[in-house]
């Protein structure tokens, strides 16, 4: 078995769940495991500005805590993805909303970038917040590092009820986006 260790890049705009979507991946992938380093920035002006959550995982002691490049990079706005789709490693993972990719076209060939329609699948689902949670459920059909019971476990364990059932629907309706 191959040892486990990635760099996941979470990325969007303030407001979009960006933060919440990186604990929930910490969460899932804590359950299963792994050893996890998570860290969020966001810029001084919070709501609309541009924000970020690095996640690292690992099958055994994470002793390099400097995240530098990314292995998977999701990327829930234009501004966002134009910021850090630099960061991610050749050969590494994109997961993009489909919108932010008709924008901005393929930027890169050396790297595997996939659109996901995360924006149009939370509007249907009547909340445009759950957009993170489809992108997440994209993720775990393209990981396997990320499981979506265990991503289901950390969502009903860590958010308030009124917001699961919702939550729960956009991780399915991702995971079968892809």
């Amino acid at each position: 078995m191959s040892s486990v260790q990635q760099n996941i890049l979470i990325s969007g705009t303030g407001g979009q769940g960006v933060l919440a979507a990186g604990e929930f991946l910490s969460d899932a992938l804590f359950r299963k495991g792994y050893e996890v380093m998570f860290g969020r920035s966001y810029g001084a002006e919070a709501r609309g500005g541009s924000c970020r959550s690095e996640v690292m995982v690992s099958d055994s002691e994470i002793n390099d805590l400097q995240f530098e490049h990314s292995d998977v990079l999701l990327a829930l706005s234009l501004p966002a993805f134009k910021k850090f789709v630099g960061v991610a490693k050749p050969g590494s993972l994109i997961l993009v909303d489909s919108e932010v990719m008709e924008e901005a076209g393929r930027v890169r060939g050396d790297v595997e970038m996939m659109g996901v329609p995360a924006r149009q699948i939370s509007l249907r689902l009547g909340n445009p917040i759950v957009a993170n949670m489809v992108l997440l459920g994209a993720l775990a059909r393209r990981s396997e590092t990320v499981n979506l019971e265990l991503l289901k476990d950390a969502v009903r364990a860590n958010m308030r009820p009124s917001m699961q059932e919702i939550n729960l629907r956009a991780l399915d309706e991702g995971y079968g986006s892809v």
